[in-house]
């Protein structure tokens, strides 16, 4: 308390209760809140009298010790509600032990009001501690009271924490962020205890004020106004918009304030949505509406009027699935808007945020989108109906489905879940045949067909749809109440006909079933699903075999008449297996042929008929009409000498016909589209025809240039392998078969075939093998186009630029130049000077806007090399020799590349020059052929420049070293260098200047004299032995000596006097000063003159080698510009979690699996990491870590190289890492990016908090823990683990299910809830709270755990993530890029969902490992390049892909729950989407396990 609230407070503007009436209270005005509850017969009679030796919070010297009282491991139920409250106790209870015990009072009281009776698990248990420790407190803690009573001891500490709060509002620290966080919680319990208190004393009641109102992202209370996020233009625009409601009618019965009224809070009045679900989607649109109105009002200096565009494109996205069902039904829209603009922007946002809230609240109705449309229709249609009623009657609506808090839920959600819950208990868990039961899409389905009207609005649970055998019951039975009933009757019966309202008469219900489709477990399902795979190959096998029998000597002679009636009896086969395929499918609807539509039995129907006509039709007509030819002659010239036709050709002709209509639309996409979506009479026959109308695969056909390329493509690949075929399978096989079959064989009785004379057998053992083959190796010849055009795709798009780690080497120079043409924004490029000649006037320097371009690129290489030691994969002297100086800290004014690249660079040089003979010029062209040789001669030149100079402080020393410069220079600039020095004695020079670094290094004063001879020796070694013309120095020596008479003893032996004291005057600065940038210079210059051969090896990690090549190569890549962070899209990440491990505690690290620990088997597997890790702590083995309590840190180390939880949210929070460091790299100044990142926000907090402010706005990211409340409640140490990942990364958000039991009408009931949940001050603090109609997990698990989560997730984009999976900052750096993706054109729609490809980091564990390692190549990364782009077929294929957010919400999830049928959940995300274009995009690797993923 006292680090928070000042020592001497003063009176706040607050409007207190007088204490007047309080003053005569007695010491414990609390009582009358005691005497009101029934505790039990001791505490009734007041507490026991005080013994100190009875009191855990006393010692026996009576001094007060008090011991925290565990506010952690509630009972369940209670805990929402009382949780604040005994936390904040023991925050404040050392420095105000009575208001400490008056707000575990207020605990026991609301837990007492809660649960009377004890019901609850736990509650019982819970209420006696508290209870006992109360009654421990109570005597003491009055006595240390520091007023008279405890509303004015309550009231004294309530004006501190305001009076704090006052003050340091606006002021802009992380630290008082953090603080006044603190201060904010307790003031706001505090006030809510003052209140109670108050009312209890017949007080005046105190103004209600909100303190402290728990936030996500956005503190919407007016405490948070100063906050940076607040402060960004769009977020005030949006939060402008949001509580403009000059459109509404009058409420009277809310109780905000119309300041503080919103559009949210007019939903919710009247639709009776969940307080939880209005503040999620409140900041949830708030979000949206602000990233969508940066992009489209890019000068942000105006937020008086929200941009339009932003909400119309919101409209666009949201209503798009809405307006198209709308339209497949026939029904007009219920969005109606106003004819003022200035009106209609409230009545979008409106639209919008019933939607959201809908959705929001719907559970498992989300995996329903047609489903959450109809409830949209008809809940839109009473919006505006509010908006246009009088507004007299507007303050008495109640939504046609009734009124009561909670009703939408009640009355809405909970029977269609119902429903749900029923049909998948029907599942028996997998054992049940699937025609038995309905699953989501079975049940969504039905809102496809205009008979959903039927159900009406409100929803009238005697229909059909919401059928239950009354034998079997859902585990959670509806609560609906009768208010709608009520309603109804009030209105009548007579509804509009657009709600459904039909007037139905009292039946019998009965099972609606499945509509379109029933999965049947079958061999034959092989067949049916790939139909026109097997007919086509098998009518070609028939083909050519007909034309081998013949021996085709030319192309030419398959038109003979003869040949091409033959060919053409393939139809024959055709029509068996359409036959074939026609029995099939009413095979397997047979069991629902009752429940289908009727126009579908029909469709089956007619099929077999059709298909039964044309097999007797075709046969007959070749078998009576077979070379019966009607001929006509052709020109004289053509290679078709005569035209011939029979009955039998003229039937295959009509039997062709509608095949010929489907071959003509495919390659007009346009007119096929226009009949799927039509709902033209004509057009709905036409496309009926070919397939059940459904709502959803219509019109997704592709540009006509995509249906060529697609064509083309399977053109040269059947062209291929039926080529090979033929030639090579089936031709070579005619003449054997022909042999075989003329020889004559007697069998005997035993033999296998003893009346066939054909020799069937040996035939039947020649071509098995061959018709296996034949069918097998179209894939075969797909993977070689595959790999073919997957090559040529990379090599068009500059993939795998730099495959070694030589080769970075030799390209590194242009990797800052790449850098700033792909990372960084366009409009913030500078045009590059060009680089300056290596022996000019201008030696070593550089523009300075090569200088800022080559810094941002500096400021990222080195945030990564840190993040790369950091991960243990490097060592601090690869740190050293990987790293990039910063400009400002380098005072050589030029470029300084990493000490890796240059290694033996100068040594090489050196040898070069030491026995070099001819022109300078041609020395300059040889050095100059190696650009690292290059830049290691000129940084070590200017470095042996800065050192020198800046040891050299006496007069003397500087003219002479200024002589040996200027002579230098000269020689170079005359290109005389060879003539005028002697290169031979570089390596000694070399050797001196390693010696005299050395003793710099070491800094020690004592040392001072060596310095002074390792000087000396390099001025006697340039001047006696380089210099040809050395005596020139001497000379300017002898000048000097004779002007100073004071310097007698130059008269003997000068040079060896040099840099030594004079009367007391140093000559050399020697020790250096103890500066950071001067070290680092110095160590660098060192590490150039002594590393040689063992650089090539850096970074020694594979891993590391890895990383660095693949990042480097990916900026060579053809990708779209980057925005800036702000104007990027927004994103979020969402992993679902369920009882796996989130890091490894000491005794899962030392237990023995066949007799190898986790922890020894990780120190073998990670040799060089383990060092590099001992490195890092300073410890030289693992007992002297664990004597310096690094027992933590070996955790983290072993659960980051484990499939762990704690891996996985420290790779997903390199995004949040690399949005500040780009936006610090975007608002930053030169200045400021010469200083780097982390200086420029130490030295300014505003920046800081922007940069965080940004991050927030652009990045979520959202760990669904299933089980966190229930491992929480029962002590589980993963609860634990979780709380210090959400201590570690702030931003980091948890959301679980809740499973508790409520009291209701004296009976415990269990309820679920949705809860998000963040880390503050040390403590997980709710968020929200959605209550659930029931158990989410019906379906499968993990996509019901993901789809509770999503509503908490934000943003425009999606990324889930695996919890086995990782992730790594310099791939973070081009997500913005990758987002740019959705905004690409490219074909007649966006991308809806964007491809990443995966890195099997375990590759090297073992041999699957390496094989799975080499699949995911050739199958992920080229076989799903290929599926997006030329054929543009591919669909999802895995966790590192990114979803178009907002698209995908409005279409039922990303992954699909249903059980038995959707176990591979995140394959089946995009088959209830139909959008065919889901680009693969290689520059972002996503990492994983070589297992599979774990689900929950």
């Amino acid at each position: 308390m006292a680090e928070i609230v000042p020592a001497d407070f003063a009176d706040a503007a607050y409007d207190w209760p007088d204490d007047t009436a309080a003053s005569a209270s007695s010491s414990s005005s609390a009582r009358p809140i005691m005497g009101s509850l029934t505790y039990g017969h001791d505490y009734e009679h007041g507490p026991e009298p005080f013994d100190s030796e009875r009191y855990l919070t006393y010692g026996h010297d009576h001094e007060y010790r008090p011991q925290p009282f565990d506010s952690e491991r509630l009972p369940i139920t209670l805990s929402p509600e009382i949780q604040r409250f005994l936390r904040v106790a023991n925050l404040i209870e050392r420095e105000e032990p009575r208001v400490a015990y008056l707000c575990r009072f207020q605990a026991f009281a609301i837990a007492h009001k809660m649960d009377p009776n004890s019901i609850g698990r736990g509650v019982r248990q819970f209420k006696t501690s508290l209870l006992k420790r109360l009654e421990q407190d109570e005597v003491i803690t009055g006595l240390r009271r520091k007023e008279g009573n405890d509303t004015r001891e309550l009231k004294r500490v309530c004006h501190a924490y305001n009076d704090y709060i006052t003050k340091n509002v606006g002021i802009i620290d992380v630290n008082n962020k953090e603080k006044m966080t603190k201060a904010r919680r307790v003031a706001q319990v505090l006030f809510e205890v003052f209140k109670t208190l108050a009312d209890a004393a017949v007080l005046q009641p105190a103004t209600d004020r909100s303190f402290y109102v728990p936030y996500n992202i956005l503190p919407l209370d007016p405490g948070g106004a100063q906050q940076a996020i607040m402060q960004l233009p769009e977020i005030k625009a949006a939060v402008m918009a949001l509580h403009t409601t000059r459109v509404l009618p009058s409420l009277e019965d809310l109780q905000k304030d119309a300041a503080s009224m919103d559009l949210f809070d007019f939903l919710q009045s009247f639709f009776r949505f969940q307080e939880g679900n209005v503040a999620n989607q409140r900041e949830h649109l708030l979000l949206l509406f602000a990233n969508a109105y940066v992009r489209h009002n890019q000068k942000q200096t105006s937020v008086s009027k929200p941009g339009d565009a932003a909400i119309e494109e919101l409209m666009k996205k949201f209503f798009k699935n809405y307006t198209n069902w709308c339209k497949f039904l026939g029904k007009k829209s219920n969005i109606r808007l106003p004819k003022a603009k200035q009106d209609a922007q409230q009545y979008k946002l409106l639209y919008i945020g019933l939607y959201l809230l809908i959705w929001g609240e719907a559970a498992n109705l989300r995996f329903m989108p047609e489903c959450l449309c109809y409830i949209f229709h008809h809940m839109a249609y009473e919006l505006h109906g509010i908006l246009t009623r009088p507004l007299s009657q507007t303050s008495e609506f109640i939504p046609a489905y009734g009124g009561g808090p909670e009703s939408f839920l009640n009355n809405v959600v909970t029977p269609i879940y119902e429903v749900i819950c029923y049909e998948a208990e029907k599942n028996k868990n997998g054992t049940a045949h699937h025609f038995t039961w309905r699953n989501y899409d079975d049940l969504n389905e039905y809102f496809w067909s205009p008979d959903c009207f039927q159900v009406g609005w409100p929803m009238r649970l005697n229909h059909d749809y919401f059928y239950k055998q009354p034998s079997q019951n859902c585990r959670h039975q509806p609560q609906v109440s009768d208010d709608a009933a009520e309603l109804k009757k009030e209105k009548g019966d007579n509804d509009d006909e657009e709600l459904g309202g039909s007037k139905e008469e009292s039946r019998e219900q009965k099972w609606l079933g499945k509509k379109n489709f029933v999965e049947i477990r079958s061999f034959w399902q092989i067949f049916r699903s790939f139909d026109r795979m097997w007919s086509f190959l098998i009518l070609m096998l028939q083909a050519m075999i007909i034309m081998a029998c013949h021996d085709l000597g030319s192309p030419f002679e398959l038109f003979d008449k003869g040949i091409f009636e033959d060919v053409l009896s393939i139809f024959i086969t055709s029509t068996i297996l359409k036959l074939l395929r026609a029995i099939i499918d009413i095979a397997f609807t047979w069991k629902v042929r009752y429940t289908m539509d009727s126009s579908e039995r029909i469709r089956h129907w007619l099929n077999l008929a059709v298909a039964a006509m044309w097999m007797i039709i075709l046969p007959t007509c070749y078998a009576k009409s077979r070379k019966k030819y009607t001929c006509y002659s052709m020109q004289s010239g053509s290679w078709l000498k005569e035209l011939c036709f029979s009955p039998y050709m003229i039937a295959v002709g009509i039997y062709m016909l509608s095949n010929a209509v489907q071959m003509v639309l495919f390659f007009v996409p346009a007119v096929s589209k226009y009949i799927e979506v039509s709902n033209c009479c004509t057009c709905t026959i036409l496309s009926w025809w070919t397939k059940p109308k459904l709502f959803i695969g219509r019109g997704m056909q592709e540009s006509q240039l995509s249906q060529l390329k697609y064509t083309l493509f399977w053109l040269l690949v059947l062209s291929s392998k039926f080529s090979f075929s033929y030639f090579f399978e089936i031709k070579p096989l005619i003449t054997p078969t022909r042999q075989i079959m003329t020889i004559g064989v007697v069998y005997d009785w035993h033999e296998l075939f003893p009346k066939v004379r054909s020799n069937a057998g040996a035939i039947t053992a020649i071509w098995a093998p061959v018709i296996v083959v034949y069918f097998m190796d179209a894939q075969i010849w797909y993977s070689v186009f595959c790999t073919i055009f997957g090559g040529v795709y990379g090599i068009l798009h500059h993939l795998g630029e730099i495959r070694t780690l030589g080769m970075l080497r030799s390209r590194f120079h242009s990797l800052p130049s790449a850098f700033n043409a792909r990372i960084i924004p366009p409009s913030k490029k500078k045009q590059k000077g060009k680089r300056e000649g290596y022996f000019n006037k201008q030696i070593g320097k550089v523009s300075g806007n090569e200088k800022s371009d080559v810094a941002k690129f500096a400021v990222v290489w080195n945030e990564i090399i840190h993040k790369l030691r950091l991960e243990d994969l490097i060592s601090d002297r690869e740190v050293d020799l990987m790293v990039m100086p910063m400009p400002k800290e380098n005072p050589l004014g030029i470029v300084c590349w990493p000490v890796f690249l240059l290694a033996n660079k100068l040594s090489t040089a050196l040898s070069i020059a030491k026995d070099f003979v001819g022109k300078d010029e041609s020395l300059y062209r040889k050095i100059r052929k190696d650009m690292n040789m290059y830049h290691a001669v000129r940084e070590c030149f200017e470095s042996m420049k800065f050192i020198i100079e800046l040891l050299a402080v006496g007069n003397t020393e500087k003219r002479v070293i200024s002589s040996i410069l200027k002579e230098i220079g000269t020689s170079i600039e005359g290109s005389t260098v060879l003539k005028n020095f002697n290169l031979s004695c570089l390596p000694a020079l070399r050797d001196k200047a390693v010696d005299l670094l050395e003793l710099l290094l070491g800094g020690n004063e004592n040392h001072r004299g060596r310095v002074v001879k390792v000087l000396q020796d390099i001025f006697e070694l340039v001047t006696r032995d380089m210099m040809i013309h050395g005596d020139r120095i001497l000379d300017i020596l002898d000048t000097s000596q004779q002007k100073e008479h004071e310097y007698p003893y130059f008269s003997r032996g000068l040079e060896p006097e040099l840099f030594v004291s004079v009367n007391g005057e140093d000559s050399v600065h020697f020790p250096l000063p103890d500066s950071g940038p001067l070290n680092e210079q110095i160590k660098r210059f060192y590490l150039l003159l002594t590393i040689k051969d063992a650089a090539v090896d850096v970074p020694f990690n594979l891993e590391a080698r890895r990383r660095i090549s693949f990042f480097a190569t990916s900026l060579f890549m053809d990708m779209p510009s980057a925005p800036t962070v702000r104007s990027m899209l927004s994103f979020s990440v969402l992993t679902p979690h369920y009882m796996e491990d989130i890091n490894f505690s000491m005794k899962e690290l030392h237990s023995s699996q066949e007799e190898v620990s986790i922890f020894f088997y990780m120190q073998k597997m990670y040799p060089d990491e383990w060092t590099n890790f001992l490195e890092r702590m300073g410890c030289g083995d693992v007992e002297e870590l664990k004597h310096e309590n690094g027992e933590e840190e070996l955790r983290n180390w072993a659960s980051f190289r484990g499939q762990t939880l704690s891996r996985t949210v420290r790779g997903m929070m390199y995004y949040r890492e690399a949005l500040k460091l780009q936006a610090f790299l975007d608002m930053a100044g030169e200045e400021d990016i010469l200083e780097g990142c982390d200086a420029s926000a130490r030295e300014n907090p505003a920046l800081s908090a922007q940069l965080e402010a940004l991050a927030d706005l652009k990045f979520t990211y959202v760990v669904s823990c299933q089980m966190y409340g229930l491992q929480k409640s029962s002590g589980d140490p993963h609860a634990k683990d979780v709380l210090d990942l959400m201590i570690r990364y702030p931003s980091l958000r948890v959301a679980y299910i809740e499973e508790k039991e409520e009291i209701v009408a004296g009976k415990p009931k269990k309820t679920y809830s949705s809860v998000l949940v963040k880390a503050v001050n040390g403590l997980d603090q709710e968020i929200y709270r959605i209550k659930l109609p029931g158990t989410p997990k019906i379906g499968e698990g993990k996509p019901e755990n993901q789809n509770h989560a999503i509503i908490f997730t934000r943003g425009e984009a999606l990324q889930t993530i695996d919890m086995n999976q990782d992730n790594y900052l310099e791939e973070a750096m081009k997500m913005r890029n990758l987002l740019e993706e959705f905004h690409q054109e490219k074909g007649h729609r966006p991308p809806t969902i964007l491809g990443l490809r995966e890195h099997i980091f375990t590759g090297s564990v073992s041999s699957l490992a390496w094989f799975m390692s080499y699949q995911e190549t050739s199958f992920v990364t080229i076989g799903q390049r290929l599926l997006a782009n030329p054929l543009r077929v591919r669909f999802h294929y895995g966790h590192p892909d990114v979803f178009d957010r907002i698209f995908h919400i409005t279409r039922g999830g990303i992954s699909k729950a249903s059980k038995t049928i959707n176990l591979s959940e995140d394959v089946f995300a995009d088959l209830c989407h139909w959008n065919l274009y889901l680009p693969v995009w290689p520059a972002l690797p996503s990492t994983q396990w070589v297992g599979e993923g774990t689900r929950s």
